[in-house]
Parts: structure tokens; sequence; C-alpha cells
């Protein structure tokens, strides 16, 4: 009986050593910046943008929601790592909390607008339009902890507005520790473009879907690169 006990004392700890051994460490795919067997996406909402552009306001209106669907767009190709909220989630919290109309995001409501929709992290700020330059400011918020993760500054020409995006883009998947490669390359084309895209995008979400196609179609002809952009608002990929 003894023996038996002592066997015991013995089998049980080198069972667990040998069980531990065959699972192995959690690895950590620094890529994606996520753990291995734990592929839970971080979850972001993008606001729509300010506009603070003093010359023509209106013409550049648009591009307040359509620069948030790009990067929804865009963001998402990264979707083992990162959870991008759709726009229709996003358009129905702000319009529950009066920000559709006015665009304005303070810090304190973006987090309430972040709690509401689930996200981990909220990404908010502004843009403008100045001649032949685009400013776009833009802040990243830990939803839980108030953390600023990211406050960043970009300017360009308007005429490579798709391309100060994709930037952007490309800083917000980085300050979260995920990969971000763009499925298709960026092209000089004048701001025209980007703003075609917008109205098209403003049309399509009141309904207006022979507008929007016309719109979008007009976005194309100047320039293709947005063909995934309008793709997607479209549910066509």
């Amino acid at each position: 009986m003894y023996h038996r006990k002592y066997l015991c004392l013995f089998l049980i700890p080198l069972f667990l050593i040998m069980t531990w051994s065959c699972a192995g460490p959690q690895k950590v795919d620094i890529k994606e910046g996520i753990f291995e067997g734990e592929r839970t996406p971080k979850t972001l909402a993008i606001l729509p943008f300010e506009n603070n552009s003093v010359t023509d306001p209106e013409k550049y209106q648009p591009l307040s929601k359509g620069l948030s669907a790009m990067l929804i767009t865009d963001l998402n190709q990264s979707q083992k790592a990162l959870k991008v909220i759709e726009r229709n989630k996003i358009a129905a919290i702000l319009k529950e909390i009066a920000l559709s109309q006015t665009g304005s995001v303070d810090e304190s409501t973006a987090i309430r607008a972040g709690k509401i929709l689930g996200a981990q992290s909220i990404a908010f700020g502004s843009f403008i339009v100045l001649g032949g330059s685009v400013r776009i400011d833009t802040r990243i918020i830990n939803v839980e902890t108030s953390e600023l993760i990211m406050a960043e500054s970009i300017t360009g020409s308007s005429n490579a507005f798709l391309q100060l995006e994709r930037d952007l883009a490309k800083k917000i998947a980085n300050s979260l520790n995920v990969a971000f490669k763009p499925k298709t390359t960026a092209t000089s084309s004048n701001i025209d473009a980007a703003l075609y895209f917008s109205r098209g995008v403003d049309a399509f979400d009141k309904g207006n879907r022979t507008e929007a196609t016309r719109l979008f179609q007009q976005c194309i002809d100047l320039d293709p690169s947005y063909k995934r952009q309008v793709d997607n608002i479209q549910g066509l990929s």
C-alpha cells in the first residue's frame, strides 16, 4: 500500500510535466499582435472626421464620412488581428447621441460611443483642406482606460488623398500592433475622386442607390484605385 502511495506521488507530477511539455508554451504572433490559439481580434471603431476646412467647407464636408469609410475598408484587411466595427452600427450610435449632424467629437463623447459599440479602441479626428494641401489629425483612445494610444498628424497634397489615407491606415495599424498590407496601390489623382466617393457614400446611406451608383462611377472613372472601396460600400467585396 505504501509503495502505491509513493508511486502515485511520483507519477502525478510527472504526468503534469509531460502534459505541459506537449502543450508547449503559448506563442505570440508578433506580426498579427495576438496569441496563437487565442484568435480574438482587437476591436476598433472609427468615427467620422470633423471638417475644419475654412475655404469651401460645404464642398469638403462629404469627406467627413468618406475618410472614415476608406479607413474601415482598408483596415478590415487585417481581419485576423483587428475587427473594425461596421459603418452602419457607428451611424446608428452617432444618431442616438446626436453627433451625426455636427460631426464634432470630443474625447468623452468618443469614449461614450466606443463603450456603446463594444469597441476596445476608438479613432476620431479632423481634417482641413487648404489650397492644394490636406492635413489629417487623428487620435486613438483606449475605451476602457481612456489612455491615449495614438496622436498623429499627416499632411500631403490633395492630389494624393488616397495615399494619405493609406499612410494614416498604416499608422493606425502600427499603433495597435497589427499588420497592414493594402491589396491595391494608391495612385495620384485630384481630390475630386475622393469627393465623388464620399458623396456616393452619403447618397448610399440615405437610400438613394441610383445617385450613389452614378457618383461611384464618376469616382472610379477618375481613379480606378477606389474600386475596392466602392465595392465594399455596395456589398460586393
